[in-house]
């Protein structure tokens, strides 16, 4: 089954007033340090209620107070956190030069009982330390250091444990270590950096050395993953019995991966990469899953969430321990990964706050780790979910444990259409919300609610994510014509969380008031189906999914609509950049597909009427399936199979009349129907491109396409659009238009 996230509920924890860069648990103890002069505890506002702790703090991972024999005071902030493997000491590396008023040049260790600097460990390093590993008796370090204890050791060196003594460790890369772990079986050091070589040979930001000799040894994950030199490394490694983990970096040239990784430990083969998008600088490894952040923004080359304009970062990821799958060629011109075996993205996504706000590089966490029972995350954010102050420092649990409070996410699509086109018969339809830690979610109808305690007229249980929401709908046959009921959807986790929004009424049809046009539109299981009748406000309503839209300022409603036989009223649209409407969620482009709309115009610069684009607002930079026309007023439909394909009728159709204009693309090729009758077709244009994106009503980019018009915004009234998952065919097309009664 899926493996089980901890709760995306973030438990008060004490805070400080900086950056947390790193974090070690020692039983019930978490030990952070980072670049930060004082605590507080939480939820207390910042500059309030403050404590002292000069870098370097303690707190129980069970209740997120603070530990207040632990108080050591360094003279400048700490990089990085390592606990010795029996838990007795935790060391820290950084930039400091004193700890408690005694020389400790940029390590020191303590002592976990006493809390104590321990006397006898002082060695010296002439650089920051960024990365340790503890191993018995040996401390590793890594980081900017050329020396310790004046003995020359480029980058990365080992001391004794006892006094801090330099052995004779040299693996000499060539770049400063920003990572470094033992092996499951300690056969094996693994550093991880900026370096291109290490002992002389070829090392490209990662390897593999002796932890004895320092010698190199064979790691097949530099033949993937390549992250080194000015503007790329690799950020963090650890292990255990399954492999080792790790994630990186790239800003610009020198680097492929900017998500994590799991790697064979014996051989340095790819066990599988998250090939996200977006700095990842650390990870946590629990039995089941493993967690990372940064601020990824793109994740679709794992089956992940699309990259929105502008950037939407997601500073907290979590991912399945084994692979589930293969990654999707690259589409956004990053490094492709096409073919490497990938986890699975879990939905765990707490929502962060105030990313960047001490070193102004827009990142929420640095280092995230845990003990089994909790997650914790330590770095420069403000606050987590909607929660009071939660400063630099914050706790997960695992479910068992944890309040379990955050749920379903309340939002416009669960705000159901109800409509009744067909006597007797209301169909209720809502899009599907999410949950930032629980896929799987219960929607229930009711109608005419008086308690949640009344039978649900209908239920339904549904994945999804913020990025994946299907439309969910249902006919409710046990009504009175005539008679007028409301309806309202709950979305329940599995926690009895709940969210809900809107209860819209409607008046059940009768045979004198059934809506034909609507109701011919509906049998044929539309997709959206966007009426464009509301008299004002900017809803574009979609009765078919509740995947609504939203009209930009220059769209005025409550135009004389298209049906002879409905007073539903349109939208009329000025031909220019305000005048367009977009559905708000980011859907996968169907790959077959029929757009149906309604038009009157006497426009002679011609625009885009309905067509699905990359970019819900601005000009998409992808753009297809498209009803459109050119300047002389004729229709065409167009697809992109890799090079743009239309069918366009002959006579022009802007002489301020009505038309129904139909576009499809299927197995058989693409159609164009004009007021119910066939007037173009090919045969050799199946498919269009793949890509996740909107449905623009109006006008969107028509850049590059044939019988490009003078403007790709249209001007005159458009009613009735409405998108299907199928090839409508000509009988249907027809049966619509004599429905509208013309």
């Amino acid at each position: 089954g899926t493996p089980v996230t901890v709760s995306a509920d973030p438990l008060p924890t004490v805070q400080i007033d900086g950056v947390v860069w790193s974090q070690v648990v020692v039983g019930n103890t978490v030990y952070a340090t980072g670049d930060f002069r004082n605590a507080r505890p939480a939820g207390a506002a910042p500059g309030t209620q403050l404590v002292p702790r000069a870098y370097l703090l303690a707190y129980d991972v069970r209740t997120g107070v603070l530990i207040s024999s632990f108080a050591p005071t360094l003279n400048a902030q700490g990089r990085v956190l390592a606990a010795s493997p029996d838990g007795t000491r935790v060391y820290v590396g950084g930039d400091f030069s004193t700890v408690n008023g005694q020389a400790r040049s940029r390590i020191a260790a303590f002592d976990t009982a006493t809390g104590a600097l321990v006397s006898t460990f002082k060695p010296t390093a002439n650089g920051v330390v960024k990365a340790l590993h503890v191993s018995g008796p040996t401390v590793y370090l890594g980081g900017s250091l050329t020396s310790v204890s004046g003995v020359a050791t480029p980058y990365a060196a080992a001391v004794r444990a006892s006094d801090g003594g330099v052995l004779p460790w040299r693996p000499s890369p060539d770049g400063s270590v920003q990572a470094m772990t033992l092996t499951f079986d300690k056969s094996k050091l693994v550093l991880g950096g900026s370096f291109r070589n290490v002992g002389g040979q070829p090392a490209y930001g990662m390897a593999a050395v002796d932890p004895t000799s320092g010698a190199v040894l064979p790691w097949a994950a530099t033949e993937v993953i390549r992250d080194a030199g000015p503007n790329s490394a690799i950020l963090s490694l650890s292990a255990d019995a399954q492999g080792v983990y790790g994630s990186g970096y790239v800003y610009g040239d020198g680097g492929n991966l900017e998500g994590a990784f799991r790697v064979d430990s014996t051989t340095g083969q790819v066990i599988w990469i998250e090939d996200c998008h977006g700095d990842t600088v650390s990870t946590y490894v629990t039995p089941n899953v493993v967690y990372a952040v940064g601020h990824p923004h793109y994740c679709g080359n794992i089956g992940g969430f699309p990259q929105t304009n502008p950037w939407t970062m997601h500073h907290s990821l979590a991912f399945s321990k084994q692979p589930t799958g293969v990654i999707t060629p690259d589409t956004l011109g990053y490094h492709s990964f096409a073919g490497q075996p990938r986890p699975t993205l879990l939905d765990w996504f707490p929502d962060w706050h105030g990313a960047g706000s001490y070193t102004h590089q827009g990142q929420a966490g640095w280092n995230v780790t845990g003990n089994g029972q909790y997650v914790v995350v330590g770095g420069e954010f403000t606050s987590v979910n909607t929660y009071s102050t939660q400063q630099g420092l914050v706790r997960f649990a695992i479910p068992s444990i944890a309040p379990n409070k955050v749920g379903p996410v309340s939002n416009d699509g669960l705000t159901p259409s109800a409509t009744s086109f067909v006597p007797g018969r209301v169909r209720v339809a809502w899009l599907s919300t999410f949950d930032r830690d629980n896929e799987e979610l219960t929607y229930k109808v009711f109608r005419n609610v008086v308690s949640l305690n009344d039978t649900p007229v209908f239920q339904v249980t549904q994945r999804s994510t913020f990025w994946v929401r299907t439309p969910l709908a249902f006919t409710d046959t046990n009504v009175t014509p005539g008679t007028r009921y409301t309806y309202r959807v709950y979305a329940f986790d599995r926690f009895g969380n709940l969210a809900s929004r809107g209860a819209p009424s409607v008046t059940v049809s009768t045979p004198t008031t059934v809506n034909r046009y609507a109701g011919a539109v509906s049998a044929d299981s539309p997709t959206w189906y966007y009426r464009l009748g509301e008299t004002s406000g900017t809803q574009v309503t979609d009765v078919a999914g509740g995947d609504h839209a939203v009209a930009s300022a220059g769209v005025t409603r409550g135009a004389a609509g298209a049906l002879l036989n409905d007073s539903d009223r349109a939208s009329t649209f000025p031909g220019t950049s305000t005048g367009f409407a977009a559905s708000q969620f980011q859907r996968p482009a169907p790959a077959t597909v029929s757009v149906e709309a309604w038009i009157k115009t006497t426009t002679t610069t011609g625009g885009k009427i309905v067509g699905f684009g990359k970019g819900s607002s601005g000009d998409s930079t992808r753009y297809d399936r498209h009803l459109y026309m050119d300047d002389a007023g004729r229709v065409l439909f167009g697809a992109y199979p890799g090079v743009a394909r239309t069918v366009a009728s002959t006579r022009s159709y802007n002489d301020g009349a009505w038309h129904q204009v139909v576009g499809t693309l299927g197995v058989g090729g693409m159609t164009l129907y004009v007021d119910g009758a066939l007037v173009a077709s090919r045969t050799d244009t199946t498919t269009s491109r793949v890509f996740d994106g909107f449905w623009r009503i109006g006008g969107d980019n028509l850049s590059g396409w044939p019988n490009r018009p003078t403007s790709r915004f249209f001007a005159g009234a458009i009613d009735e659009v409405s998108i299907y998952p199928a090839v409508l065919p000509a009988d249907r097309v027809l049966a619509h238009y004599v429905a509208s009664g013309r």
